[in-house]
């Protein structure tokens, strides 16, 4: 268990999703926010989203045992500043909030590396080549305005498949639209000629 230190308070600590909401609805103040990913009632990137649009100017870190890159990227992508592994010891636990709070982004040494080398494997290759072959027919249909539902009629998948597949083709295009897919889709050639 972490103790406060000269440099470091803890104001607050919750053990569920709910709990921390509602603690910062009721306004708890802090700085720094240590966010376990795997809550017993929510995933931990919903707590990041809703912290980063509440508490925008407040530093989240993401603190969890996973270490695949779509959980990194989808914490980051959520608002985390940095990232930090359960195995991260108290001693550097306690350095890496200082650091963050002072405007450090702090991650675990192998989640750095992940990161680094995610930079250079999207710079060997463009964005269309790292779209799996069904993501870019779910692409080219929902660039011509084909619903989700359709979607997945047309390509014998079902809705939530389809709607990862979304989730994945903005993550791996940087975009947060379906107009900024299409657009995307059309100035790469997956469809026929500018958007309408």
């Amino acid at each position: 268990m972490l103790l406060p230190t000269k440099q470091v308070s803890i104001v607050g600590s919750c053990g569920t999703a709910a709990e921390a909401l509602d603690a910062v609805a009721r306004g708890l103040e802090f700085e720094v926010a240590l966010v376990d990913l795997n809550l017993p009632d929510k995933p931990g990137t919903e707590v990041l989203r809703s912290l980063h649009r509440s508490r925008p100017n407040a530093v989240l870190l993401a603190f969890t045992q996973f270490d695949d890159a779509d959980s990194v990227f989808s914490a980051l992508e959520s608002g985390a500043t940095g990232y930090l592994l359960k195995t991260t010891s108290p001693t550097r636990l306690l350095r890496s909030l200082v650091e963050a709070r002072d405007g450090g982004a702090p991650m675990t040494p192998s989640i750095a590396r992940k990161v680094v080398e995610s930079f250079r494997q999207r710079r060997r290759r463009p964005a269309a080549f790292a779209l799996s072959d069904r993501e870019a027919e779910v692409l080219k249909l929902l660039a011509i305005g084909t619903s989700y539902a359709d979607t997945g009629a047309q390509l014998g998948i079902g809705l939530g498949t389809v709607q990862t597949h979304v989730k994945n083709i903005y993550r791996k295009l940087e975009v947060n639209s379906r107009e900024e897919a299409a657009d995307w889709a059309a100035a790469h050639g997956l469809i026929d000629g500018p958007r309408g």
